[in-house]
């Protein structure tokens, strides 16, 4: 394991566990014709050209509960996007992602995921895993934490990586009442690989995710897009 991706995953390992409290089952809990609009910003710095921003909705359903699979399909579709560079929006002549294509998404209801209709863009497998949220299999006192390995795909040019999520806290975010949980993300041999960390509020009512910032390093979001850093934030809006 490469020094770079060590300091990742001991930055949050490393945490002092406050006091103990109740166990919380932290889960999801969703209903078929739940509808969830997420406004996605994304900020970053792009060798030779400067800042980019993108901003975007991301509107989502879910159409169907397998109770005995325990798997769960939505379906969702992009709107509202937009391109800044420097700080001034800049006009993609009709050429930027539409609400026209849709997005099937099956997941297991700890949040594995069995297919994605998009993996093979924005980023593919790799941003799939850095992007991925897993909820623990069991209940988690403030301080406790669990992780999700990926192994090596070498058909899909793919290394071994890892991701660790701390339930940090319970509180009120924004009015909604949240678990506060950290994470960081690592690809595990490539020193030059994807490594992101951040922290997720999700609804207790509902396990949904209500608010998240994020930071990202090596990432290329499309073919022939040289690998960049960046920031982010996922705001949940009626």
């Amino acid at each position: 394991m490469h020094m770079k991706s060590v300091l990742a995953l001991f930055a949050l390992m490393s945490l002092a566990a406050p006091a103990a409290q109740d166990a919380q089952k932290i889960e999801w809990k969703p209903k078929v014709g739940e509808a969830v609009n997420l406004k996605m910003a994304i900020a970053m710095e792009m060798p030779q050209i400067g800042a980019i921003d993108v901003q975007f909705l991301i509107k989502s359903k879910v159409t169907k509960i397998d109770k005995e699979k325990s798997e769960v399909t939505t379906q969702s579709e992009m709107s509202d996007f937009q391109l800044f560079m420097g700080g001034q929006p800049l006009d993609m002549g009709g050429q930027a992602p539409t609400s026209n294509e849709k997005v099937t998404l099956v997941q297991k209801l700890n949040g594995q995921i069995v297919s994605d209709s998009s993996s093979a863009e924005m980023g593919g497998e790799r941003v799939s895993r850095m992007n991925a949220f897993h909820f623990p299999d069991k209940p988690m006192k403030v301080g406790d934490s669990w992780e999700h390995e990926w192994k090596a795909n070498k058909e899909e040019n793919l290394g071994p990586a890892k991701a660790r999520w701390t339930y940090s806290a319970h509180e009120v975010k924004d009015g909604v009442d949240c678990w506060k949980i950290d994470y960081v993300f690592a690809e595990m041999e490539d020193p030059n690989g994807i490594s992101a960390s951040g922290t997720i509020w999700l609804d207790t009512a509902s396990g949904q995710i209500h608010y998240s910032n994020y930071q990202f390093n090596n990432v290329s979001f499309q073919e022939g897009m040289p690998p960049t850093s960046g920031t982010g934030q996922i705001t949940r809006v009626k």
